[in-house]
């Protein structure tokens, strides 16, 4: 088989990391290639050591239905001899239904909620929602994820939409206690990651453990970022909150920390969250889409956009002891193992494949 896999861009995210999952466990008689629209991302250099190819269209952010996406799609397809479309993210949704490429196409939804921050992107949703009837098949990367074909009005039926749980490599055991209070945030600078909350949490944690510690990374979240230096200082977390920006090193951050926080209030079924736990790291989150199945204690859920209840949970973990935040660790590694290993996703993803492109 070989599928050809579009996406918007390059940067770490959920639809990038399981391109890179389903490119590294290509078996050796079929191809894994990639088309992304913008150009090179903080993914780009693992995505380009896994995949058989990978080319960037160079599009502008602005563009809803850009021809020059679409005559690249099509020559993809021919000189790749590509078997089946599998598209990620409304905007490459919408190019896959749109260009007469004459192959299976497949869709998979990342988001539970609107999360489109533009009018632009909003319409592309739409349009995407509007063509979706021409997707031979439409994935939902967790039961909440499948809801928003409703909002977009999606005219593939979402009694016809497979749920495929997102997975990760599992690591053969959980890693060692770092020991210390750090606490890690992996996302890019998004309203739907809400920052701010993350952020309000954070200072009324500090004012009980001032020993407790904050890392962030991911797109846009760095030192030149004037909204999270601001709140920084106002809520007095100078020395308290470290920006890292984008990291290719994800999980010897994970390593290093104690616990994961999730501050997003929307949210579908985040990868960072599955990384974390298939290292033994504790997820802290809130209720947003499916975050909860995540967790492995109900202390550790807190209601989307409440600051003191996201730090009550974060408090809670701070406060048990060593043994319990052990306990914590293999749970949450066990959690990983039976639910979530991305060798599962990769075999049901194949089997789809498999029957669209001998049906």
């Amino acid at each position: 088989m070989r599928i050809l896999h579009v996406v918007n861009d390059a940067n770490p995210g959920g639809a990038q990391t399981l391109i890179e999952a389903l490119a590294s466990r290509t078996v050796r008689t079929d191809e894994t290639h990639v088309l992304v629209l913008l150009g090179r991302g903080g993914l780009s250099d693992r995505l380009e050591a896994v995949a058989d190819s990978v080319e960037y269209v160079g599009m502008d952010q602005r563009s809803v239905v850009p021809i020059k996406a679409m005559r690249h799609l099509l020559r993809l397809v021919r000189i790749r001899r590509i078997d089946l479309v599998h598209s990620h993210l409304h905007q490459s949704d919408l190019i896959n239904a749109l260009t007469p490429h004459r192959r299976p196409r497949v869709s998979t939804q990342h988001t539970s909620q609107d999360a489109s921050t533009s009018a632009v992107a909003k319409a592309a949703w739409r349009a995407a929602g509007a063509v979706s009837i021409r997707m031979d098949q439409i994935v939902a990367c967790s039961p909440s994820a499948r809801g928003i074909s409703e909002h977009f009005n999606y005219s593939y039926s979402p009694d016809r939409m497979l749920v495929i749980y997102n997975g990760t490599a599992v690591t053969e055991a959980a890693t060692p206690d770092p020991g210390g209070n750090l606490l890690l945030h992996l996302g890019r600078y998004s309203p739907p990651k809400d920052h701010r909350n993350l952020f309000e949490a954070m200072a009324i944690v500090h004012k009980s453990h001032p020993d407790a510690r904050l890392r962030c990374a991911g797109t846009g979240m760095e030192e030149t970022n004037e909204h999270l230096i601001t709140w920084r200082r106002d809520l007095g977390l100078e020395g308290v909150v470290e920006l890292l920006g984008p990291v290719s090193d994800v999980r010897g951050q994970i390593r290093e920390a104690q616990a994961f926080v999730l501050s997003s209030y929307n949210e579908a079924l985040p990868m960072a969250a599955l990384e974390s736990i298939s290292e033994g790291l504790p997820v802290i989150t809130t209720m947003a889409g499916d975050c909860q199945v995540t967790t492995v204690d109900e202390h550790l859920v807190a209601p989307v956009r409440d600051p003191e209840a996201l730090a009550q949970s974060i408090l809670w973990f701070l406060e048990q002891p060593g043994s319990t935040r052990q306990q914590l660790r293999q749970a949450s590694w066990e959690l990983s193992h039976q639910r979530f290993d991305i060798d599962r996703t990769v075999e049901r993803y194949r089997d789809l494949y498999r029957d669209l492109i001998t049906s």
